[in-house]
C-alpha cells in the first residue's frame, strides 16, 4: 500500500498558487498560515507572490521554500498582476488564494481532485460562497448564480486554459467575467466548505456591506452555517473573527483610498449599472421587489439571475408533470390490461357454471 501512495503522489501534477497583494500586511500571518496547512504535498507547489504595494511583505515569506515572490514599485490593476502570475508560475495547475481571505486545508487537494476526475473542465471555482459580516454577527450565502460561475478568489485552472485567456490589463475588478469569456469556459463546481470562507472587513477593496443593501433574495440570504463549521482552528478563528479589525484600524496603508484606480473603477461599474437599468425598464425607473414588506431595488444583473432561477424552476416543473404523465400512462395501460383479464376471467367463470 505504501508503494502505491508513492506512485499516487507522483502521478499529482505540479500547482502554481498565485496571491496578488498589495498594502495588506496584517492579514500575511494567516495567509502563510493557510498556505501551511494545505494537505497537498509541498514538493508538488510553488507559491507565486506579486507585490506593488508601498509596505513589502518580502520580510515575511523570504523564508518559505516554496515563495517566488516578485517586488513592483508601480501599482498596477489586477488583471495586469493576474496576468503576470500567470506569465511566472510553471505549475500544470494554477490555484489562486487571496491575501485576505481564510482556504481551508483541503483549498489544493479538492481543487486539483476535482479539475482532474473531470476531464473536460478547463476550470473550477465555487459559485456559492459564505460571507461572515462580524458587524451583524450573522453568515450570509451568496448564489450560486450559475453552473458555469465562479469569483476569482475560488478559482483553479489548468494550464491549457491560459492558451487562449487572458485577463484585461487595465480591470481593477469584477474580471472574472472577460477571462471566463461571458462565463463560457467548461467548468466544474467545488465545494464551497472545502475553498474558502470570506470575512468582511473595513479594508475591502470593494465594501461587502454594501451587498446587504439589496436584502435578501434567492442569490443572498443568511445561513445557518457557522464559521466554525469552516475554520476548524481556534487561533484562525479567533485572528479572522476578532483580533484583525484592531490591527486594520491602526494600518493606514491599507485603506482603500490608496487604490484610487478601484475606486474610480467601482464608480464607473455603478453608473453602468444604473445606465442599463434605466434603459431596460424605458426610462420608466427602477424595478422594485417588495419582499417581506420591504422594497429592494434590483439591478440589471438581479434580474436576470431571477429569470434564470424562474426557468430552471419551470423547467423543473415541466419535467416533473412529464414524469407523472409517464406514470399515469403506465397505470392507465396496466388497467387496460387488467380489464381484459377481468372479461377474461368472467367468461371462464360464466363458462364454468354452466358446466355444472
Amino acid at each position: 500500500m505504501g508503494k502505491k501512495k508513492s506512485g499516487d503522489k507522483k502521478e499529482l501534477p505540479f500547482v502554481s498558487i498565485c496571491t496578488p497583494t498589495f498594502n495588506r500586511r496584517p492579514f500575511w500571518e494567516y495567509t502563510i498560515k493557510c498556505f501551511m496547512h494545505q494537505n497537498y504535498p509541498k514538493d508538488k507547489m510553488e507559491w507565486i507572490i506579486i507585490d506593488d504595494g508601498t509596505d513589502k511583505i518580502k520580510d515575511l515569506v523570504e523564508s518559505i521554500p516554496q515563495v517566488k515572490y516578485y517586488e513592483y514599485d508601480t501599482k498596477m490593476p489586477l488583471g495586469k498582476k493576474r496576468n503576470i502570475m500567470h506569465d511566472k508560475s510553471k505549475g500544470d495547475i494554477i490555484v489562486y488564494m487571496d491575501d485576505d481571505d481564510y482556504y481551508p486545508p483541503e483549498r489544493v487537494s479538492h481543487a486539483v481532485n476535482m479539475l482532474m476526475t473531470h476531464p473536460s473542465a478547463l476550470c473550477a471555482g465555487a459559485s456559492e460562497i459564505y460571507i461572515w459580516f462580524k458587524h451583524i454577527q450573522k453568515m450570509f450565502q451568496f448564489g450560486p448564480y450559475g453552473p458555469n460561475h465562479a469569483t476569482a478568489g475560488t478559482f483553479a485552472f489548468k494550464r491549457e486554459l491560459l492558451k487562449d485567456h487572458r485577463y484585461e490589463d487595465h480591470a481593477a475588478l469584477a474580471e472574472e467575467k472577460a477571462f471566463l469569456k461571458n462565463y463560457s469556459v467548461p467548468f466544474v463546481q467545488l465545494e464551497p466548505k472545502k475553498t474558502i470562507l470570506v470575512f468582511s472587513h473595513i479594508h475591502n477593496t470593494f465594501d461587502k456591506k454594501k451587498l446587504l443593501e439589496q436584502g435578501e433574495n434567492d442569490y443572498q440570504k443568511t445561513s445557518p452555517r457557522t464559521v466554525d463549521e469552516f475554520v476548524k482552528d481556534a487561533a484562525m478563528r479567533h485572528f479572522y473573527m476578532e483580533k484583525i479589525d484592531g490591527l486594520l484600524q491602526n494600518y493606514k496603508p491599507g485603506d482603500p483610498s490608496n487604490k484610487p484606480d478601484v475606486l474610480k473603477q467601482i464608480k464607473e461599474i455603478e453608473e453602468e449599472r444604473k445606465s442599463m437599468a434605466m434603459q431596460q425598464s424605458g426610462g420608466q425607473g427602477q424595478i422594485v421587489l417588495n419582499q417581506n414588506g420591504q422594497q429592494i431595488v434590483l439591478n440589471n444583473e438581479q434580474i436576470v439571475q431571477i429569470i434564470q432561477k424562474q426557468q430552471e424552476q419551470l423547467q423543473h416543473f415541466a419535467k416533473m408533470l412529464e414524469d407523472k404523465d409517464k406514470i399515469i400512462s403506465s397505470l392507465e395501460s396496466q388497467l387496460e390490461v387488467y380489464k381484459i383479464m377481468n372479461e377474461k376471467n368472467n367468461s371462464i367463470i360464466q363458462l364454468l357454471q354452466k358446466n355444472q
